[in-house]
């Protein structure tokens, strides 16, 4: 017995009672700043919570009027582009087409809940409007009240990207979100008519109603309009088109402060229950060292079987499982746990004394070599159950000894057969679409691959590159519920369509893959393509609508296209691509040809970068002339490319590539620094005029690339003409007009190019910093045949003289145009007339002999 034990038993009653006296206080101080840290843990995070809330509810509130605003964008878009639409609305309005048949009618109220429909044409004349699906006469101008021009703006803006505007306005004295697109023909074959198209608005009034719906589909509860309720926190806003704002607020959650309510009366109930827990198990603790005595010498007489006993269950500790075994050294059991008749259904006295190797389903020199020493590695194996079905386990084992006598084993057996289904399903799914059962594109590979080894001379593999046509607005329109059921319900078509061995996969979105290795003939092909484009034609239910979709398919054949599975599958989907420009539910074959113009293409695009990189450009000088004497002031530099097999290739010949590819932008930078160089070289009074691209606005820094062009050539910065086009207007007004401000203030000077043949309004020769207008070539080439077109060029002067701006007429072909044009006071000349393009010796011979009223001449 140890001394503290000693010293424990000398101490009376009274001793104990008064050492359990002065521990109970501190006991329970301990506890209260215990459980007082608990409740300001739970205050602070109670407040943390609803603090989280509000940010949460913020910004669901954000994300719902935002989604909404993109839903009705694509509603309109999808109206707007619709080549029917335009043929129906757009210059002239089908009343039967548009609201009796109800294509834009009534429908768009019932079905979408849009409280207005308007068409308003370019004069801004409302030449058809529906208001909560009723037919009116209405002027959206007074409906809509303020902001609507805005609207109307930004949706002509939003045409070059074909996309749509939106904004909030204000109608019936509520906040309404609008969207807005300019009609087009969708790409359809109806033909465009001249002028501008009108425009399709659709309009939601933000009724307390509609609010409330909204909030409750993103999770927040009474959203609606703040009149000037002062609740802290939960508010938000959006701008009208007029720049007035619209404050929205709702019904906070306070999740924080039910945690409270809930959980501070259990911490004080919790408090006084331990104190008296405390107090009782003192007490008890008196009570047990007195029984301790008494159980001393029980204790030391089961000691010597607790030592065996806690050897056993260590050993089992240190390898946990479900069930624990043991046998003797010939490997027959000796002992089953409880468990083992819980997890296997099996009863352990049936099995005692039975060998392992009949209850496990493994080798039996395997399970021999484990036991006798490579055990270290848990063994794989699998038994019937009761039941009949098979489990899988994973055994560890351990060797028994009786010093150097080995006695037997012992182990667990962790059952791990949801482990094994697990494994079963990620390689499942690693080769399969989690959505159709389809396989995916790692089995269709593997499949292709396969087939294709296999593939004999005299046989064929046909792969089919199915794209659904008109799947995106059944996602729109109907939700992406719908949209899943429809893929189920192509995947079941599809598989119908096969046979045997044959495969149909899912790429992805609504791409599908079939191949067939039983199709010798392009007959059988273009059968089976018939009954897929037939199959998935057919009406498809769901929740009591019907869907309608289509399908297009490209096709190839192996080994005539190919004989790769990464260059089978890009034939067929080169194949699809042109399907879908033949017209959409149809299919196409796989031909060299389709091969050769993107060979082409990208051949084009590699020889205009080798060319650059080459120097295989040069600049061409147009000389420009003073009307009202014909000398020379300037001239316009235009690119030549001296193309190594094709010869001399003028800019409309590559520089839509150009700019396709994003190279016009290191190609105008050159252009820019030669025509800096060589107009240093000029007279001082002359002016080199340079076009810029819209993409060179948008990308890089331009102002950086001109300020250092200027500065390595030393050409004054008013000696330089910077020409820019009406369709760069059209595009991020206010980042370009930043953009033409900071040129401007480098004391170059700016022209429109091409005035009167783009969309750019006249607001814009007010807002944008141009000293000169240029008259598109096309209108001077009319003046001599067509009273209107002559009207035309005359109103351009006199519009650019009375905003104080110097007038150039482009394309001067004969005396007749130049004579009119100097009539009309038109300020500066230039086409073939006087001069063609010049090389820049030819133009520097030209201006060296060039004297006052010569220039004519030429």
């Amino acid at each position: 017995m140890s001394a503290s034990r000693q010293l424990t038993d000398n101490l009376d009653p009274n001793a104990k009672s008064a050492f359990a006296r002065r521990t109970l206080p501190g006991i329970a101080c301990l506890l209260a700043v215990a459980l007082l840290a608990a409740a300001i843990a739970v205050i602070q995070i109670a407040r943390s919570i609803d603090n989280d809330a509000l940010v949460r509810e913020r910004f669901l509130t954000g994300k719902a009027f935002e989604a909404h605003r993109r839903g009705m964008s694509r509603h309109v878009a999808d109206n707007a582009f619709w080549g029917e639409a335009y043929a129906n609305l757009s210059s002239q309005v089908n009343l039967n087409w548009a609201y009796e048949q109800q294509n834009l009618g009534p429908s768009l109220y019932q079905d979408f809940g849009y409280d207005a429909v308007f068409v308003i044409d370019p004069d801004g004349k409302t030449t058809y409007s529906v208001i909560r699906g009723q037919l009116v006469q209405v002027d959206a101008q007074h409906w809509l009240e303020n902001g609507l021009q805005t609207l109307l703006a930004d949706a002509r803006i939003a045409l070059e990207d074909d996309e749509t505007s939106a904004g909030v306005l204000t109608a019936e004295g509520r906040p309404a979100m609008a969207t807005a697109a300019v009609m087009t023909t969708g790409g359809s074959d109806i033909e465009e008519r001249p002028g501008p198209a009108s425009v399709l608005i659709f309009v939601d009034l933000m009724d307390p109603d509609w609010l409330l719906e909204l909030g409750e589909a993103y999770a927040v509860e009474g959203l609606r309009i703040d009149d000037n309720e002062r609740i802290d926190g939960a508010l938000t806003e959006l701008i009208r088109l007029d720049g007035s704002p619209v404050r929205f607020t709702w019904s906070v959650s306070q999740p924080g402060e039910y945690l409270l309510w809930m959980t501070l009366p259990v911490l004080g109930a919790v408090t006084l229950g331990l104190g008296l827990l405390a107090w009782l198990l003192l007490c008890q603790a008196l009570k047990t060292v007195r029984i301790m005595d008494a159980s001393y010498k029980r204790l030391a007489i089961s000691r010597t079987a607790l030592a065996a006993s806690e050897e056993r269950f260590r050993d089992v500790a240190e390898a946990a499982s479900d069930w624990i075994w043991e046998t003797d050294r010939n490997a027959q059991l000796t002992y089953l746990s409880a468990r083992f008749e819980e997890i296997t259904g099996h009863a352990h006295v049936a099995w005692i004394g039975r060998p392992l190797i009949d209850l496990l389903v493994t080798d039996h020199a395997a399970l021999q070599d484990w036991l006798s020493g490579k055990h270290s590695v848990p063994l794989r194996c699998s038994y019937h159950a009761a039941d009949g079905c098979v489990r899988h386990c994973r055994l560890s084992a351990r060797e028994i000894r009786n010093g150097d006598q080995l006695l037997g084993y012992r182990g667990t057996a962790s059952d791990i057969t949801e482990e094994t289904k697990a494994q079963a399903r990620a390689q499942y799914l690693s080769q399969h679409d989690a959505l159709t059962g389809l396989p995916n594109r790692n089995r269709l590979r593997d499949y292709l691959e396969s087939k294709l080894n296999s593939l004999t001379i005299a046989s064929r593999l046909t792969v089919l590159y199915i794209d659904l046509d008109r799947f995106k607005p059944v996602n729109d329109t109907l939700g992406h519920g719908a949209g899943d059921e429809v893929l189920i319900g192509v995947a079941d078509r599809l598989k119908q369509c096969i046979r045997g061995d044959d495969l149909v996969a899912r790429l992805g979105g609504d791409e599908f893959v079939m191949v067939m290795s039983r199709l010798q003939h392009n007959e059988d092909i273009e059968k089976l393509c018939a009954r897929v484009v037939g199959v998935i034609s057919e009406p498809f239910s769901y929740e009591d609508k019907q869907i309608y979709i289509g399908a297009s398919v490209g096709i190839a054949v192996a080994p005539t296209d190919a004989s790769q599975a990464s260059e089978l599958l890009r034939c067929a989907d080169i194949a699809l691509y042109q399907a879908k420009a033949d017209g959409r539910g149809t299919w196409c074959f796989y031909g060299s040809e389709m091969d050769k113009r993107l060979h082409e293409r990208r051949c084009q695009e590699d020889e205009l970068r080798q060319a650059i990189a080459v120097g295989q450009f040069e600049v061409y000088y147009q000389p420009r002339y003073l009307s009202q004497d014909m000398r020379i002031n300037g001239a316009e530099a235009l690119l030549r490319w001296h193309h190594p097999s094709r010869g001399l290739l003028l800019p409309e010949q590559f520089v839509p590539l150009a700019e396709e590819t994003g190279l016009i932008v290191p190609l105008g930078e050159w252009v820019l620094r030669e025509a800096c160089f060589e107009a240093a070289n000029w007279a001082d009074e002359l002016v080199v005029s340079v076009n810029l691209s819209p993409l060179q606005l948008r990308v890089g820094d331009l102002y950086q690339v001109i300020s250092s062009a200027l500065a390595d050539s030393g050409l004054p910065a008013n000696h330089l003409e910077l020409e820019i086009t009406e369709t760069a207007l059209l595009q991020e007004n206010q980042s370009t007009l930043d953009v033409l401000s900071r040129l401007k203030s480098l004391g170059l000077r700016l022209a429109m190019d091409d005035f009167g043949t783009g969309y750019s309004s006249l607001s814009n020769l007010r807002n944008y910093p141009f000293d000169m207008i240029k008259i598109d070539g096309s209108f001077v080439a009319g003046m001599s045949h067509s009273v209107e077109n002559h009207s035309i060029v005359k109103a351009l002067i006199d519009l650019g003289r009375g905003l104080r701006m110097r007038v150039t007429a482009e394309g001067v072909e004969t005396l007749e145009q130049l004579h009119l044009l100097q009539a009309d006071g038109c300020s500066e000349l230039q086409g073939f007339h006087m001069s063609h393009p010049l090389p820049a010796k030819e133009l520097a011979a030209l201006l060296s002999k060039a004297r006052p009223g010569d220039e004519a001449k030429h």
